[in-house]
């Protein structure tokens, strides 16, 4: 009820706009096209043109009789600009419109042109990566690797990301914020992964990689903002595309999506509709080692498991011009996945090397999850002059997940016979999770080179998770009243900020302030407890741009930052493998906080360079622990101190030839870990990373690519890492008419892409080996298709003020 109140609210507050500005809109420009022989230029572009500075401030399409109109107007005085194929451009003008009276500019006779067949045919093509100043673009298009693919796959390939089990790391190895046309998905850890896993990159146009976000944006971006560009029309018309893709090797993958767009005067609509059926593999192996006086415990485990997944998903949206000033828009995406998933794993037990005994555990889970997330939009240019913005979003998110587990553990004396009875689990785990926010943003220039921005920001989380776990026996199935549990956590965060922007000849200022009110309530039936928290912080954001010379631009930002713990982080449930394997969540997890200086200096507008120094107190990370006594080991997360980083980052594309272009990210760091455990002395290490993209042009209609990724061996958390590298490679080749294309991809060539460590925190001496299956050969079929009509004009909802004070589109 509260969610409808608000989205109610957003539609009257933009009627009542609506109203307020028609009052002052209600003069047109209309008149008629004709050809030299009188007939009537049906389909010519009519675009309207400010006659004092010739921006576009809007355009059409004349009809079948050759009229056009552009109603609702400012007064003024305009210019009319006619183009049609095979015939000269024509200026028209000017005409003055008046409030109330309709200006009728007669009729325009086009005359015939020459050549302009060879002018209309010039296109351009977008590079994969293009480095600016505040950001890092990648046009998805233009990535061979990306088809059939989905968004997770996606950016565990982009330059300076890095993809976990259940986070996504950027700016300094740090997590970073995703959103959605500049709207932040509200899910975080395996939720989140989970959404990106079921979304796919043919939905996607650009991939923003952002090192410092507005303060607009939640204090979480402590590595950045990663903002995805779902595709949308740019020109007036509709279109559409299909693809079909079919990748084998580690088992296989399987992926059918549509997407549709159209773009009138005043709409926008774009919609995509994908599915996927997937088996993918997943294998651990790990060795550990207790010692216990002059005997050494051996545990080897070794896990297998096999990810059968079906998944449907979608994305609908739509923008609507109520009024020259006005924008409503709507965003709708989610999935419905079904996953079958099989477990293999083995614990072999050994004394002094000497085998003891093993332990096998067969699992089979019937998981079913659906998440759907709405997004209501509003924007408002007030006044004529259009230097003040106000807009609002209403956000919702519900993620349902149900998941039954059957467990069977059996057990082997050293000589591999059975050694007593089978134990049989089942367990329930159902969990639900509702987030809604509401935000109110506005901005005001104030000159010709400042402005102001501020607004408020309220977000509630509700997190029901329940575990029923019980063992089968002959006579029923009985409870497990250690491993049966309730666990509810709610969030409430209240949130504002405020931020100038301001340019003194060659300098860039910018300063913000964001204030967060947090407050969290956890509780659990076993044991029964509650615990409730909060606190406020203050995280400001300091930004100097200084053009040095035409070719050199250096920007230096300070920045602090929060890292709050994912959901199910906090959740104490256990995942039980056996009596010696298991893993469980933290309530006590204490949130991080993280404080950031870059400076970075962008040459020729292609070349980056920055420097970092990031320091993160009560660092939380995945671990492991173990208990000497039982011999259990546990993975959790928890606060391990305090992590020191200094990086060095650079952005170099290379072009060899006309047909051979480079694109390097290269990263060396040094990074030191001071332990909050007085026994643990602290760490440190130097690394480096390198990425890179090669793309050829081998005919007008085949291109290839080369992807490359390197990292160094060094230190990490609690654990020392081995070398990782992986290269993978593809072709694409344009048929139909370019309307068309085959692309044929190899992932993962060398079957290398791996995790590889050894750990010796506190009493542990642990050695392992993680792989999920990624090597593939894939084929994709894409056709695009629609009636695009004429370029769209160019955006002036924003006063061009605002543009030049170094807005971003991670403001869409």
């Amino acid at each position: 009820m509260r969610i409808l109140a608000g989205c109610l609210f957003t539609v009257l507050f933009a009627g009542a706009y609506n109203s307020t500005f028609a009052q002052t809109t209600l003069s047109a420009i209309q008149g008629k096209i004709q050809v030299e022989n009188a007939a009537p230029a049906d389909a010519a572009t009519v675009v309207l043109l400010n006659s004092r500075d010739s921006s576009v401030v809007r355009s059409t399409i004349s009809d079948r009789s050759g009229l056009f109109i552009f109603n609702n107007l400012n007064n003024g005085s305009y210019l009319v600009y006619i183009t049609k194929l095979k015939y000269n451009k024509t200026y028209s003008g000017p005409y003055q419109a008046i409030a109330g009276k309709n200006v009728d500019v007669g009729v325009i006779t086009l005359k015939p042109g020459v050549n302009q067949l060879n002018e209309v045919a010039i296109t351009g093509k977008k590079d994969f990566v293009e480095v600016k100043a505040d950001k890092t673009v990648l046009n998805v298009d233009q990535n061979i690797m990306a088809s059939g693919a989905s968004l997770y796959d996606v950016l565990s390939t982009a330059p300076g990301v890095k993809v976990t089990s259940d986070d996504i790391l950027y700016r300094g190895g740090q997590k970073a914020l995703i959103a959605i046309n500049g709207k932040p998905i509200l899910l975080t850890g395996d939720e989140l992964a989970n959404f990106l896993k079921n979304y796919q990159s043919s939905n996607i146009s650009q991939i923003e990689l952002i090192d410092n976000p507005s303060a607009k944006y939640e204090a979480t971006a402590g590595g950045g903002m990663i903002n995805i560009i779902l595709k949308k029309n740019k020109d007036l018309g509709s279109s559409a595309s299909v693809s079909q893709s079919a990748a084998y090797g580690d088992k296989y993958k399987l992926n059918t999506g549509f997407n549709y767009s159209l773009r009138t005067e005043k709409l926008s609509v774009f919609a995509s509709l994908n599915f996927t059926n997937n088996k993918i593999p997943h294998t651990i192996s790990t060795q550990r080692n207790i010692y216990t006086g002059s005997e050494v415990d051996n545990f080897d485990l070794n896990y297998k498991a096999d990810v059968k997944s079906y998944n449907y998903s979608f994305n609908l949206g739509a923008d609507y011009q109520l009024t020259p000033r006005q924008t409503i828009g709507f965003l709708i995406n989610g999935y419905d996945n079904h996953s079958d998933i099989n477990k293999w794993n083995t614990t072999n037990i050994a004394t002094n090397n000497h085998p003891d005994s093993s332990i096998n555990t067969i699992s089979t889970i019937d998981r079913n999850i659906y998440n759907f997330n709405y997004n209501l939009n509003y924007k408002a240019n007030l006044g004529k002059s259009g230097k003040s913005v106000l807009s609002a979003d209403v956000d919702y998110s519900d993620y349902h997940r149900k998941s039954a587990e059957d467990l069977q553990n059996d057990f082997f004396n050293a000589a591999g016979q059975v050694d007593n009875q089978p134990v049989f689990y089942h367990d329930n785990s159902p969990s639900h999770i509702k987030v809604r926010s509401e935000n109110i943003d506005f901005s005001q220039v104030l000159s010709k080179t400042s402005s102001l921005e501020a607004g408020i920001k309220n977000s509630e989380v509700n997190s029901n998770n329940m575990i029923d776990f019980e063992q089968k026996t002959d006579t029923g199935n009985m409870p497990v009243p250690s491993l049966t549990d309730h666990f509810v956590y709610t969030e409430r965060i209240n949130a504002a900020y405020v931020k100038f922007n301001g340019k003194f000849n060659k300098t860039g200022l910018s300063i913000a302030l964001r204030a967060e009110q947090t407050n969290s309530s956890i509780r659990s039936t076993n044991p029964n407890s509650q615990s409730d928290s909060t606190y406020f912080n203050l995280f400001p954001d300091i930004q100097l741009t200084q053009e040095l010379d035409k070719n050199n631009q250096l920007t230096l930002f300070y920045v602090r930052n929060i890292k709050r713990p994912n959901y199910q982080d906090l959740n104490p449930f256990v995942s039980y493998i056996d009596q010696f394997n298991y893993s469980t969540g933290n309530p006590f997890l204490k949130p991080a906080y993280i404080n950031t200086l870059q400076l970075s200096d962008l040459y020729l507008n292609k070349y980056k360079v920055s420097l970092s120094a990031i320091v993160t107190d009560n660092y939380f990370y995945t671990i492991f622990e173990q208990n000497d006594s039982t011999k259990a080991y546990i993975v959790t997360q928890k606060n391990i101190g305090t992590r020191y980083q200094f990086i060095a980052e650079f952005n170099i594309p290379i072009e060899i030839t006309h047909w051979w272009q480079i694109n390097a990210d290269f990263k060396a760091f040094h990074e030191q870990y001071n332990y909050s455990i007085d026994s643990v002395a602290k760490k440190s290490t130097n690394g480096i990373t390198l990425n890179l993209n090669q793309s050829f042009k081998l005919t007008k209609k085949l291109t290839a690519q080369v992807d490359g990724n390197y990292e160094s061996p060094s230190y990490f958390a609690i654990s020392q890492y081995k070398t990782l590298y992986y290269v993978s490679a593809g072709l694409r080749y344009s048929i139909l008419k370019n309307n068309g294309s085959i692309r044929l991809t190899a992932s993962d060539i060398f079957n290398s892409d791996m995790n590889q460590y050894h750990t010796n925190y506190t009493n542990l001496d642990l050695t392992a080996r993680d792989k999920v299956g990624s090597r593939f050969l894939q084929a994709t079929f894409t056709y695009r298709f629609g009636n695009s009509a004429v370029k769209a004009h160019a955006n002036k909802d924003s006063s061009e003020e605002l543009k030049r004070l170094g807005g971003s589109s991670n403001e869409n």
